[in-house]
């Protein structure tokens, strides 16, 4: 307002606002000549999330060995995108993926700190056989006296594996009776 009149209202604000904040100068002309000022700020924030597309599942073996993989090649997020850019993409995969199914969670950030996620799995299987160790030599036994077979035939076989406890399991199990003769034990 003014007392002989406004000749123009004028201001320096652009015609698109960036993310931050602005300081806009206004300026007041009256018909005389005359001009005051004053000052407005204009603050854009950004809440647009950005998007992530994680890379495709992986499935691998494991290290000879090992019950866990190293070394797993996990990709690249398929797509990233955001209206201000992105700062950081990264993930929180280990450097030794244990046999079975692991998450890893891909984050990106963008530029004014929001953030998303995307998931992706790892999984490493066991492939590698366990190990049994058999007796080394074939037994030879005497029936049990009076009759045509021997019984409480005991035996020892161990075995091993990478992944930690095996089943051990022989046919026919060990203190079995057996017949006369040769008996193939599984």
């Amino acid at each position: 307002t003014d007392n002989c009149g406004v000749d123009s209202v004028t201001s320096n604000a652009p015609a698109s606002f960036p993310v931050g904040t602005t300081t806009v100068t206004w300026t007041v002309v009256d018909t005389n000549g005359n001009s005051a000022t004053c000052q407005q700020t204009v603050t854009v924030t950004d809440a647009e999330l950005p998007t992530i597309t994680g890379p495709a599942d992986v499935t691998t073996t494991n290290d000879a060995g090992l019950c866990s993989a190293s070394g797993v090649a996990l990709g690249v997020p398929v797509t990233t995108n955001d209206n201000c850019g992105i700062l950081t993409v990264t993930n929180d995969a280990p450097a030794i993926f244990v046999k079975g199914a692991t998450t890893v969670t891909w984050t990106v950030v963008d530029t004014n700190g929001n953030s998303a996620t995307a998931a992706q799995t790892v999984t490493v299987n066991d492939t590698e056989p366990p190990i049994i160790d058999c007796p080394v030599t074939n037994m030879v036994l005497e029936a049990d006296p009076g009759e045509c077979s021997r019984s409480n035939v005991t035996f020892t076989v161990t075995a091993t594996d990478n992944c930690g406890a095996v089943s051990l399991v022989s046919f026919p199990p060990s203190g079995s009776l057996f017949p006369i003769g040769t008996t193939i034990v599984t």
